[in-house]
């Protein structure tokens, strides 16, 4: 007999799967027009099979839940993951490639966390599994939950709960009402960014396989699949701009989005993270460039250097990792800049990866509180968020969260250290956690991956899960109180 939590759990991963096998159909339909016949068979298996299962599977499994708690949520969360996880490593080990099952799970985990990281070059992957990575992206860049709500009874008194364990960071939902109109708008303003992008590259020269797939892998901040080291040196000025700027748009908090399409733009100037990541952008472009400058004597190429190194900040502070320039050539204290920045990421709820400038924001201004009560001892300064006092609750739970990345970074780094040197695992270790998948100087391409061994790459991929779902639902499932049976759920 099945419970109320399994059944609840198996409706969703159910529903994903259905979703994954209808997100998949264009990965088929470039199969039949660029004649790769074995991988349609391929693809079109899985695509068949996961809309069959999953529509069945979700039906059978049909539960009107009105209630549930957060072990639930993250039972969910972390369970759906896995599975698309598993499903979709199979058409990548059925391939030509001739992948091994960890290296299918490799690029499996990569695609779905939106982790620009392949084992394969771009010129070696069918286009069918280019296609099918870049759907991946877009569906992990938004979260598999947030699209599979959509066949859950009474959605709107759970999902809120149930996203906010996919997407973590500050809340701006506020009830059951403004949920339900804030996400249908949160999935047009990201259908409709795609779609934008899509049009965009295909004016300014790309051909429509390539500005599908590159505007399905960029606004979900996961690099360019369709490219090897996802270097688009070779573009034209247009397409790298374009590139960047929906970079950026996918980097920042979707509430900002929702702002703008609210038109209310002073609650857009009250926000401070959005302020916080223009400005590492512009000022950490300017020192760069400065030191550009000096190193190289470039004289009258500064403005042109500044516009190259603007874009590929952006790049990297938003996770997606592309190349726009040889960032090997740059001074180590470029790199430097870079490395810590990288460790910020991009904005809370949004589809890049890493701390999070919100969490930072926090952190700073309660080490400053706190040194103010040292000196003032008997004073009431709360600490505040846009204008809103703070409880001690989340303060605790943003500056636990940022102890919480670091160990885990340096654990994976050490992990990883085993068969690599010791700046490779440093530097391999931010770049799967932040899910950006190259780090600056270099860039996981084929060759370098030969030498991680598969203990290298699992502990990558429990880096890329990790971070992408930031930490907490995976960490939970080590914890023997995760597992106990509890009957808050109606």
């Amino acid at each position: 007999m099945i419970n109320k939590e399994k059944k609840f759990v198996l409706h969703m991963i159910f529903a994903s799967m259905m979703i994954f096998g209808a997100f998949i159909v264009p990965a088929v339909l470039l199969c039949v027009r660029y004649h790769d016949y074995d991988e349609f068979i391929n693809i079109g298996t899985i695509c068949v099979t996961t809309l069959a299962i999953g529509y069945i599977g979700q039906k059978v499994f049909y539960y009107d839940v009105t209630r549930m708690n957060s072990r639930i949520c993250f039972m969910t969360t972390i369970f759906t993951w896995l599975t698309m996880v598993f499903i979709t490593a199979i058409p990548f080990y059925l391939s030509r490639l001739n992948l091994s099952i960890i290296d299918s799970l490799f690029e499996s985990m990569a695609s779905w966390t939106t982790t620009g990281v392949s084992l394969v070059g771009a010129e070696a992957m069918p286009i069918g599994l280019q296609m099918l990575r870049a759907s991946c992206n877009w569906m992990g860049g938004l979260g598999i939950i947030v699209l599979a709500l959509n066949f859950l009874p009474t959605w709107h008194f759970v999902g809120r709960t149930l996203i906010l364990t996919e997407i973590a960071g500050p809340g701006f939902l506020k009830s059951n009402t403004t949920f339900r109109k804030t996400y249908r708008r949160a999935l047009v303003i990201y259908i409709t960014l795609t779609a934008l992008q899509f049009c965009c590259l295909h004016i300014a020269g790309l051909n429509l396989s390539d500005s599908l797939i590159t505007s399905l892998s960029n606004i979900s901040t996961s690099g360019l699949v369709n490219l090897n080291n996802g270097n688009i040196i070779g573009y034209n000025l247009a397409i790298k701009v374009i590139i960047s700027m929906f970079a950026f748009l996918g980097s920042i908090n979707f509430s900002v989005l929702l702002l703008i399409s609210m038109r209310r733009f002073r609650d857009i100037a009250k926000g401070p993270e959005l302020k916080l990541h223009t400005v590492r952008i512009l000022v950490t472009s300017i020192i760069i460039t400065c030191i550009l400058f000096f190193t190289y004597n470039r004289g009258m190429y500064v403005f042109k250097d500044f516009g190259t190194t603007l874009m590929q900040v952006i790049s990297y502070f938003s996770t997606a990792g592309y190349k726009i320039t040889n960032t090997g050539s740059w001074p180590a204290s470029s790199v430097a800049i870079i490395l810590m920045q990288m460790f910020i990421g991009a904005c809370a709820i949004s589809s890049g990866g890493g701390i999070k400038g919100a969490r930072v924001i926090i952190a700073f201004k309660t080490s400053t509180s706190t040194l103010y009560h040292h000196i003032h001892k008997n004073a009431i300064r709360p600490v505040k968020y846009a204008g809103v006092p703070l409880q001690l609750n989340t303060l605790l739970r943003c500056n636990l969260y940022i102890v919480i990345f670091i160990v885990t970074y340096l654990l994976g780094a050490l992990a990883l250290s085993i068969n690599l040197d010791l700046r490779t695992s440093l530097n391999t270790s931010i770049a799967m956690l932040t899910n950006t998948g190259s780090y600056i100087g270099q860039t996981a391409t084929p060759g370098i991956l030969d030498n991680y061994t598969a203990a290298s790459k699992i502990t990558m991929m429990f880096l890329m899960i990790a971070g992408r779902l930031e930490i907490y639902p995976v960490l939970l499932i080590f914890f023997k109180g995760f597992w106990k049976n509890d009957t808050d759920i109606r």
